[in-house]
């Protein structure tokens, strides 16, 4: 996949999940079969972008990023998508190393240890 059209995938699935994410009070209301179909939708851009890699670290990083994130907000969990979860979680234990100390990983590394976390849990 052309490294451009890779970045606007991951921009498309971050701007997905932040749909679902409550920003302070100014959430508005959303609607079930709006829910239903926004929550299809990041199931769907999350398989299609589950195997592939980022060009860079900085671009790994944020394709992680917007992978864990569209699973922690993803109602469609099944135990298939656990272990690609688990994957995404190793692969971005490998990457945190490589980047320098950036706003985009201390926020991969909030998500990442918070699904570690659950699933130390479960």
């Amino acid at each position: 996949m052309d490294t451009i059209v890779l970045q606007e995938k991951i921009d498309n699935l971050l701007g997905s999940v932040h749909k679902l994410l409550p920003v302070g009070s100014d959430m508005g209301n959303i609607y079930a079969d709006d829910f239903s179909l926004l929550n299809k939708s990041i199931h769907n851009q999350i398989n299609e972008l589950y195997s592939q890699h980022g060009r860079t670290p900085e671009q790994e990083a944020t394709l992680c990023l917007a992978l864990l994130m569209g699973y922690s907000v993803s109602m469609y969990a099944n135990p298939e998508d656990e272990l690609k979860k688990q994957a995404i979680l190793l692969r971005t234990w490998k990457i945190l190393p490589l980047l320098p100390l950036s706003p985009l990983k201390e926020h991969l590394l909030s998500v990442y240890n918070e699904l570690q976390h659950s699933f130390s849990i479960n």
